[in-house]
């Protein structure tokens, strides 16, 4: 039985998690006893609940730690190091071998134990990664609001909406709308995978055998009999606010692969396919743990992954974003499209921020920066969202009295970074589909060169902190492509 956390937002000593390159995460303890949602209690466990001071969210340490060691360190050591410190393995990393999860069966240490022993492990050459196993707040990106059409692809100027202001679409679609083995996986709240607008159109495992026959749901155990369902499944009254429903992950994959089916909504990428990844249900905690592990399975089984949401700086996400470029495409590396934020123009939120990751921002349909949108040198791109006149139409959860337009297949209302990650993603997917080939960082090269110089200073290198290095531009992207196809 999940129960809810408890906390109580009491002052405490700032305590810093530290990496190779030295102190990466500061923390406030807020309460060790505590009950984190989405793990199993423990007897004679003390969960400590912290509050990352730079992201303001929480994160919750219960008796585990992520080690990564290097490697060729020799098994014998490895667990050598482990016994000097109590800790035994209670599972490896069934998508990084040198990776194990540990915990100390006959100590009962607290977050700030945890802490200090990822410290000084963390100093030592045998061990490139080690932190806390934290089970974190994660944050969708909520979308503003406002109205239809889908003047995002590239508008004449239709109402309200200032002529141009799109992604330039008919040109990137005069050379292919996308090819079907082209994938792009949707890390968020689940999809619906019956909506008779992007069903065509969703990843189907190609081994007939495979369990995961439509994606995964890495919230849950891999045990569970639903983990390999990634439908939406988390609902609570009002049913129409992102806050508590699992109604996020549907537009963010119509906007990248939606058929347009009588008068519904079409993806910038119609003819490439969608990987649902579920990583969230509703508002309840996620391990980083998991959040990881479904980054490195969307980079074995997607070119190109879009993540429309943000949380505190996990060490063991920023080693999964590095390990998609290794683990996607045969080395070639899977794009990793994450949201610059929702916070009015603070700083990048993590893991855009992150130099594996492409931060993408938010324009209006008035060629402007839109003020939600959060800035920083980070800062990729930005592509058409809310802000201005007109919000953004997509694909809505199917379900009755469900979704941002409840009993509607689509809604008129989506926005925000949310919004403009997965056009980024699709336009990414349409470049691969006119050369396969690229690798991730030549990719996001070409969608960097060809984008948009809308309002706003750029420096000597062509970028804006406010708009990075642009509006990305489809047509533009998929010709510079076409250009290097040997």
């Amino acid at each position: 039985m999940r129960r809810a956390l408890r906390f109580r937002f009491e002052t405490g000593a700032l305590i810093d998690l530290l990496d190779k390159r030295g102190p990466r995460i500061q923390l406030v303890c807020l309460e060790r006893e505590a009950s984190a949602q989405g793990r199993r209690a423990v007897a004679g466990s003390h969960p400590t609940v912290f509050q990352e001071v730079m992201s303001g969210l929480i994160r919750v340490a219960d008796r585990e730690l992520v080690i990564r060691f290097r490697s060729g360190v020799p098994e014998r050591l490895r667990r050598s190091l482990l016994r000097s410190y109590g800790f035994v393995i209670c599972r490896t990393n069934a998508f990084i071998p040198d990776q194990v999860v540990v915990l100390q069966p006959a100590r009962r240490c607290s977050g700030e134990d945890l802490i200090e022993i990822s410290n000084r492990l963390t100093q030592l050459e045998e061990i490139t990664l080690v932190t806390p196993n934290f089970t974190s707040e994660y944050r969708r990106q909520v979308p503003p609001s406002v109205l239809p059409e889908e003047w995002h692809l590239g508008n004449a100027g239709w109402t309200g909406a200032a002529e141009g202001e799109g992604l330039g679409i008919g040109e990137a679609w005069k050379v292919t709308t996308g090819r079907p083995e082209i994938v792009v996986a949707v890390l968020d709240d689940g999809v619906d995978g019956e909506h008779p607008n992007l069903k065509a159109n969703l990843w189907k495992n190609r081994d007939p055998n495979a369990r995961d026959a439509i994606g995964r749901d890495f919230f849950l155990p891999d045990d569970d009999p639903d983990h390999f369902d990634p439908r939406p499944k988390r609902f609570r009254f009002p049913f129409d606010q992102p806050k508590g429903n699992d109604i996020h992950g549907t537009p963010c994959a119509g906007l990248i692969a939606a058929c347009g089916l009588e008068d519904g909504s079409v993806g910038v990428a119609p003819g490439c396919r969608v990987l649902p990844v579920k990583i969230f249900h509703g508002d309840s905690l996620v391990s980083d743990e998991r959040i990881a592990d479904a980054i490195r399975y969307a980079a074995i089984h997607a070119d190109i992954l879009s993540c429309s949401w943000f949380g505190g700086i996990s060490l063991d996400v920023e080693r999964a974003l590095e390990d998609a470029g290794r683990l996607g495409r045969g080395g070639r590396g899977s794009a990793t499209f994450c949201a610059a934020g929702n916070d009015a123009g603070k700083g990048v939120a993590f893991p855009a921020r992150d130099p594996h990751a492409i931060a993408v921002g938010a324009s209006t349909d008035q060629g402007r920066r839109a003020e939600y949108s959060n800035v920083g040198p980070e800062l990729s791109l930005v592509a058409p969202s809310s802000g201005g006149v007109r919000a953004i139409f997509t694909t809505d959860v199917s379900l009755p009295r469900r979704g941002f337009n409840p009993d509607q297949l689509h809604t008129t209302s989506f926005g925000g970074t949310s919004a403009g990650t997965p056009m980024v993603a699709g336009t990414g997917a349409l470049v691969l589909s006119a050369h396969p080939d690229l690798s991730r960082e030549e990719l996001k090269a070409i969608l960097e060169a060809t984008a948009d110089k809308i309002g706003g200073a750029y420096d000597e290198r062509g970028h804006s902190e406010g708009l990075g290095f642009g509006r990305v531009n489809a047509g533009k992207a998929v010709g510079e492509a076409l250009k290097l196809v040997r």
